[in-house]
């Protein structure tokens, strides 16, 4: 078992409940952006990040005209509330990490999509987990959650990330952006997630024939032998995804949290 010492934001900042700090942020080709007093309820010019220490250049904008901002520089509508995250960074994306805070109503948390284009047109990239990290009654409920993607590969620069509330009287506190070039998992604890990929290797072994083949389809069948307990026409099909550069970057980012040598 591998341990992390996690940064929860809470100890940091006061609108930012239980959020998490990536083992990533401040490393080279990574940039972080941190929302907590919006200035523009709704449309342009939208809200760049307003608290110290963001590098990174992000326009958070909402866009129903209901919204208003309240004493605290939250912004909160009667009516729903759509928003939009846009981004460029001067490398190729690998993570994408973003956290939120809400108070009152709650985000449609099924609505959060990362958008981006390229020479083949736009595209949706599903997303690889949205994580809930804190949820407590009030007047009504307060959420933070967590949604990261993986952009390995995809050479994107350029991106937005859209999501829209639930219903009404969504009061949005806050949030984090954190990107990075190479793909890291958000937080130790972390679901692990990997996107569907053709399996590198496939094969078809009957277990009673002296020479197992590879086969580009699988055969499923099954018969009783001489014994009630045994299929005499049993076989396997193998199948194998190569994962080291995702689960490698796991064991990397482990060993330099806890001061080990990366491993071979």
């Amino acid at each position: 078992m591998v341990a992390f010492a996690v940064i929860t934001a809470s100890s940091l900042w006061a609108g930012t409940i239980d959020f998490v700090v990536p083992a990533f942020r401040g490393s080279a080709n990574s940039e972080f952006g941190y929302w907590e007093t919006f200035a523009v309820p709704f449309g342009a010019p939208g809200n760049f990040p307003d608290q110290p220490g963001a590098t990174a250049g992000a326009i958070l904008t909402q866009f129903n005209t209901n919204a208003f901002l309240t004493g605290s520089g939250n912004i909160y509508n009667l009516s729903t509330s759509s928003f939009a995250l846009t981004d460029s960074t001067p490398f190729a994306l690998g993570a994408v990490v973003l956290q939120t805070q809400t108070i009152g109503g709650e985000l449609d948390y099924g609505s959060a999509s990362l958008i981006y284009s390229n020479d083949s047109g736009g595209h949706v990239l599903a997303l690889l987990f949205r994580y809930e990290l804190n949820r407590t009654s009030g007047q009504g409920v307060n959420v933070s959650s967590l949604w990261q993607w993986d952009l390995t590969g995809q050479g994107v620069t350029n991106y937005n990330v859209v999501f829209n509330a639930v219903g009404d009287s969504v009061s949005f506190d806050s949030l984090t952006l954190d990107v990075a070039n190479l793909f890291f998992p958000a937080f130790p604890q972390e679901p692990f997630a990997l996107r569907s990929t053709p399996a590198n290797l496939a094969r078809w072994m009957y277990s009673f024939n002296g020479n197992p083949a590879s086969c580009p389809t699988v055969s499923v069948f099954g018969g009783l032998g001489s014994t009630p307990d045994f299929d005499s026409r049993d076989a396997q099909y193998l199948l194998g995804w190569n994962t080291i550069n995702r689960i490698g970057e796991w064991l990397k980012l482990a060993c330099s949290c806890m001061g080990l040598p990366e491993f071979g």
